[in-house]
């Protein structure tokens, strides 16, 4: 026990220590944030939320100092022979570094704690037997290539592995209020008439759910689905009917976006 504690506090071990100590911090506070803690009031949800902020800020140093490592390489790469380079095309070598490390498209808070978990297991691992094998050198040479050597090899491996999560952080933007026009919604509630109904919308993610009304009588019910008119900002619904009233050819068109938006502006205004 005695060893494991002496190689926790030991350089460089010491420093990927102090960092994964503030990843494990932050990450918890995480939890704590999902499991529902912060609904709790009195002086302990102030404590909480200020332990919470405390330990997020200093993640975001810390997650700010190792991406500046990791950034640092490709503005020194371009920015010698060339100082009158925009800052444009500074951020642009360091997003493609980044990007060619596998960090692209994936959250900092998560490349970070992978990074340092990773270089704190390597230092960890790899200290005593390096100095071992190289107790001819000078002990602090000895750590500070140890300590650099496992961050390039935690950040490399680290890049590989989140690349397969790449897809779980793409963000799918909602579509617009105008591009719902001419599409098919589904009816959940039990009814919709000229006051209230709701509805859902596919939009390949999350899904989005409606406020709608139809000023026409009509037999709409949960399940069923509607064409979307418009929207009405006034009352803040979208203006539907079922799709049982189109022609043939106009259910045909649905399926291409500008022509249902011409099918709904067609059927709004009858």
């Amino acid at each position: 026990m005695t060893t494991f504690l002496d190689a926790l506090v030991a350089f460089p071990t010491a420093i990927f220590t102090a960092f994964l100590g503030v990843v494990l911090a932050y990450w918890l506070c995480v939890i704590i944030g999902a499991a529902g803690i912060d609904m709790l009031d009195g002086d302990a949800h102030i404590d909480l939320e200020g332990g919470a902020k405390a330990v997020s800020g200093a993640f975001e140093g810390g997650a700010k100092a190792t991406s500046g490592l990791l950034e640092g390489g490709a503005k020194a790469v371009s920015g010698h022979g060339h100082g009158g380079h925009s800052h444009a095309h500074d951020a642009e070598a360091a997003t493609g570094l980044l990007a060619a490390l596998g960090f692209g498209g994936i959250p900092i808070t998560v490349s970070v704690s992978l990074v340092v978990f990773l270089s704190w297991s390597l230092s960890l691992l790899t200290g005593q037997m390096a100095h071992g094998a190289l107790s001819m050198l000078p002990s602090w040479l000895i750590s500070t290539g140890l300590g650099l050597g496992c961050f390039a090899v935690g950040t490399g491996v680290a890049g590989l592995a989140v690349r397969p999560l790449r897809p779980i952080f793409i963000a799918k933007k909602a579509p617009g209020r105008e591009a719902l026009m001419g599409r098919v919604c589904s009816i959940s509630s039990g009814s919709v008439n000229a006051r209230d109904g709701h509805a859902t919308f596919n939009d390949g993610a999350a899904g989005l759910i409606l406020n709608v009304v139809c000023d026409k009588p009509n037999q709409l019910k949960r399940g069923e689905p509607a064409l979307i008119l418009g929207y009405d900002a006034e009352r803040g619904v979208y203006e539907v009917e079922p799709v049982d009233w189109l022609l043939p050819q106009e259910m045909e068109q649905l399926r291409d976006p500008l022509k249902a938006a011409a099918v709904a502006r067609a059927r709004s205004q009858r």
